[in-house]
């Protein structure tokens, strides 16, 4: 399905309503951009972005967006690799995979620090699968081959001293879908995947948690330290050709994030479209309980985090553990600093 928001460029009144000056605002190399992004709307692991798309905070920065949605990360980068979009929205981990096939892409701000995925078994047989090493030879459903939820789930294998080969792996999408594959047969034996699914399956009483990247000590015992999970990301050629576009595109998110870290579930479902949560408003905002402090913070990457993404991704493909990545292609926190200081303190609005 093919999501579209076009927001219009700011206006002189509302730079003015704003505090912004023309110096604030330089002049942009390219104001209309088309931003493909990985994924359904609902899921969580996208409130930043929405919350800057939705809350004009593009528009604020001169910037008229196209927002599409596409089935997966995945497709999200084949769009902006072959040119359809100028800027892709997914995990960060597709700037080093892409970095080995050179093609250069700098995240501009990872607004994740915690993947978000879990790893959940059908609860029928949560009493023969207590331990992730119980989950060689079962059946497991992932949202796609070579995916971030795949990739989960193979590194916590690894890491308990099972071959992430010894499992089975079936497809199943996010969202909807990916409740209805759990609560539909007995195909599957565990799952991976993102809220709101899977606060769906938990609500229900079809699933029981094992394993849970929501949170900074789930994310500690599943990759040993920090982690960077989703951001906006553009090749490194239109960074150099469009160096103020691009840094009013990190001043959008990044403010984003600053008011994320006082606003109140309340706040953020009124900032949001109703489409985005009419479905199951309840699963919506526990969904959001459950996910706020992934987004709750300045942004800025160390280098510590960015090898953990590379260690979890060398799990599936070997060859990266011998590929020779230049992290400081990948990001750049000067964008973020310079951000930072036009939107440091959370802005209430």
């Amino acid at each position: 399905m093919k999501h579209v928001l076009a927001i219009s460029a700011v206006g002189l009144a509302v730079l003015a309503a704003n505090g912004a000056t023309a110096a604030d605002n330089p002049a942009l190399e390219k104001t209309s951009l088309t931003i493909a992004v990985g994924g359904s709307i609902s899921q969580m692991n996208k409130v930043a972005y929405f919350v800057a798309l939705n809350r004009k905070y593009f528009e604020q920065e001169g910037l008229t967006i196209e927002s599409n949605a596409f089935a997966s990360g995945t497709a999200a980068l084949q769009s902006i690799v072959g040119g359809s979009a100028d800027v892709a929205e997914g995990a960060y981990e597709h700037t080093l995979r892409m970095q080995t096939k050179g093609v250069n892409m700098t995240c501009l701000v990872p607004y994740g620090r915690y993947p978000g995925n879990v790893l959940v078994v059908r609860k029928s047989a949560a009493d023969k699968i207590k331990t992730v090493a119980d989950l060689k030879g079962k059946k497991i459903g992932i949202s796609a081959p070579g995916s971030s939820t795949q990739n989960f789930v193979a590194g916590l294998m690894e890491r308990a001293g099972v071959s992430w080969k010894d499992a089975s792996y079936i497809s199943i999408g996010t969202g909807p879908s990916a409740v209805a594959a759990m609560k539909t047969g007995g195909e599957l034996d565990a799952l991976v995947n993102l809220d709101p699914a899977i606060n769906a399956l938990l609500e229900g009483g079809d699933a029981v948690v094992l394993t849970d990247s929501r949170t900074e000590q789930g994310t500690l015992e599943a990759f040993g330290g920090g982690y960077l999970a989703d951001c906006l990301m553009v090749k490194n050629d239109f960074l150099k050709a469009n160096p103020n576009t691009v840094q009013a595109i990190t001043n959008a998110v990044v403010h984003a994030m600053q008011w994320l870290k006082t606003a109140s579930i309340d706040d953020i479902m009124k900032s949001l479209p109703p489409a985005y949560y009419k479905s199951d408003e309840a699963l919506y905002r526990l969904s959001l309980e459950k996910n706020l402090s992934a987004f709750q913070w300045d942004g800025l990457v160390t280098q510590e985090a960015a090898k953990n993404v590379l260690d979890s991704i060398a799990v599936l493909d070997p060859a990266l553990k011998q590929a020779k990545i230049d992290f400081s292609l990948t990001y750049d926190n000067r964008l973020i600093e310079t951000a930072l200081k036009k939107y440091h303190s959370p802005i209430a609005q």
